[in-house]
């Protein structure tokens, strides 16, 4: 290739750039402008290469030229740069040495600032979706999250959970807190054709209501104040083509419910700040261990969001409900702590069979995490039918500090009492009991009875548990 045509290539090459390109040799003549940085100046590029760098700044065509101040400095420099139109790029000079080390020319390249604000907002977006991606795939290698279906109960669940699974419709999951919602609702997505896609978990309790719209719809730059600069992409935009589990959905607001009711509606979100509709194709998973309907008659949850939510309702039993479901559990918790730690501890069968004898308030969670604290306090390889009974509370006849399933059910359903009385009852007494035994530091009943602060608080008022703790 000649030297001309070596020319010709390169500044075919410089026209097609992403950006401003401007250069100028070492008394700031500008020796060569692509077109791009002639229109950003508002100067025709064969007039902008008779002048140099002082006349530009002298006759407002720019601010803060970046060129001067590597001319003075020989050194690299960026910053932000104003042209005569108001527009802002930002820009970074590099000076060119010599063979004898004295400075020759410096290259000015610049990108608009909205452009860059853009990649940087795909640059985030990706990065969220790989993060969220490698959590799946942790997720679906993780055992844990494999459903064991040893009882009618579980097994009905399952079956409704993959009919489910076949279409797009709308699946509320109702439960205790702890019972698996979010294993059902990870089971719907892994079967269902949008399996290759995005599933998003958010927790409605965990997010305070003010970041709720934020966190669901994204927002603009500059929308409120202390936002991220360049603005946020939101969970139904990360979650587009999949699936979104909304667990908690009764903690949110009426102000929020109704947006969420126009998005489902419409398909279509508005971030925070923005004028623009997006829109978006993600199926909705939501949860709750409260009683909407009962909800619907406070007012404090709208019942047109309740009907577009629950097209596929499915129960999933509490853990004493589904007692058959509880080797199978245990084995594979402890099969899961052994491959993680390459260790080889395991229960005896009496051991799993005293795990029958507890009612399991807190559910499959409570018994992930006494497998787990057992797993970590027995030095031997074999944990033994007492150890289970001390870690329970119990004894090998009698419940101590807890009840056995037989003398739970007495207690939850007396002659003289509804179903909901002794069940407020026993969660009055539960709440209580856990509150004498910490002092009254709510944080740390909240802790031991594995629910949020602000769910104790919730659960204290409507059984009429003064706050004096």
């Amino acid at each position: 290739m000649s030297h001309s045509d070596k020319v010709k290539l390169y500044e075919l090459i410089l026209e097609h750039v992403s950006g401003t390109v401007f250069v100028t040799d070492a008394k700031g003549r500008i020796v060569y402008v692509n077109e791009a940085a002639a229109i950003a100046l508002g100067c025709p590029v064969k007039q902008l290469l008779k002048m140099d760098i002082y006349e530009l700044e002298k006759k407002g065509m720019t601010s803060g030229a970046v060129s001067i101040g590597v001319l003075d400095s020989k050194l690299p420099m960026a910053q932000n740069v104003h042209y005569f139109d108001g527009k802002e790029n930002i820009v970074m000079g590099e000076p060119v040495f010599g063979e004898g080390g004295e400075l020759e020319y410096v290259v000015v390249y610049g990108q608009k600032k909205n452009v860059l604000s853009e990649r940087i907002q795909s640059l985030e977006k990706k990065n969220t979706i790989i993060t969220q991606t490698l959590n799946k795939l942790v997720m679906e290698q993780n055992s844990d999250t494999n459903i064991i279906v040893s009882s009618p109960s579980t097994q009905k669940c399952i079956e409704m959970a993959t009919l489910a699974a076949e279409h797009d419709s709308a699946v509320m999951l109702y439960g205790e807190t702890g019972s698996g919602k979010d294993v059902f609702a990870s089971y719907i997505h892994r079967h269902s054709l949008r399996k290759d896609k995005m599933f998003m978990a958010v927790n409605c309790a965990a997010i305070p209501k003010e970041l709720m719209e934020s966190e669901l719809f994204g927002y603009e730059k500059g929308a409120f104040t202390g936002a991220a600069r360049e603005g946020k992409i939101g969970l139904f935009q990360l979650a587009d083509g999949g699936t979104l589990f909304l667990d908690e959905i009764g903690e949110l607001d009426l102000a929020m419910q109704s947006k969420l009711l126009r998005v489902l509606e419409s398909g279509e979100i508005r971030k925070v700040g923005g004028s623009e509709n997006i829109k978006v194709d993600v199926r909705i998973i939501a949860a709750t261990n409260r009683d909407l309907r009962h909800m619907i008659v406070q007012g404090t949850f709208r019942e047109d969001l309740y009907y577009r939510l629950s097209v596929i309702p499915i129960n999933v039993p509490p853990l004493r409900e589904r007692k058959e479901d509880i080797e199978g559990l245990v084995l594979n918790f402890m099969n899961n702590l052994n491959r993680k730690y390459s260790t080889n501890k395991q229960f005896s069968q009496t051991a799993i069979e005293a795990f029958g004898s507890y009612s399991w308030p807190g559910n499959v969670r409570e018994l992930r995490n006494v497998v787990e604290r057992l797993y970590v306090i027995t030095k031997n390889d074999v944990i033994t039918e007492r150890q289970v009974y001390d870690k329970l509370g119990l004894d090998n006849d009698t419940s101590r500090a807890y009840r056995s399933e037989e003398n739970s059910r007495s207690l939850r359903v007396r002659s003289d009492g509804t179903l909901k009385a002794e069940t407020e009852a026993f969660q009055r007494e539960l709440i209580l009991k856990s509150l004498s035994e910490t002092g009254g530091n709510v944080d740390k009943s909240a802790e031991a009875l594995d629910v949020s602060r602000s769910g104790l608080y919730k659960k204290m008022d409507a059984l009429g548990i003064k706050k004096k703790y």
